[in-house]
C-alpha cells in the first residue's frame, strides 16, 4: 500500500522548468504591481507607496518686486 502512495507521489511531482525572463513595459509593470497589491501582497503595497508617494508642495515664497 505504501508503494502505491510513493508511486503516485512521484507521478504527481512536476518536472523542472528553468526560470524565464519576461521584459515588461513600465505600464505593464505598474499593472502587475497594482494587481499584486489588490490581492493583499503587503510588499507590493509598500512598493507602490514608495513609488507613488505624494511629494508635498514646496512652499513658494513670493518675492516682492521693487518698482
Amino acid at each position: 500500500m505504501e508503494e502505491k502512495k510513493s508511486e503516485e507521489a512521484a507521478k504527481a511531482k512536476k518536472s523542472y522548468e528553468k526560470p524565464t525572463v519576461t521584459k515588461l513595459t513600465p505600464e505593464q509593470a505598474k499593472l502587475k504591481l497594482l494587481g499584486a497589491a489588490s490581492m493583499g501582497d503587503q510588499g507590493a503595497k509598500d512598493l507602490l507607496e514608495m513609488i507613488f508617494r505624494e511629494v508635498p508642495p514646496k512652499d513658494f515664497k513670493t518675492e516682492k518686486k521693487s518698482a
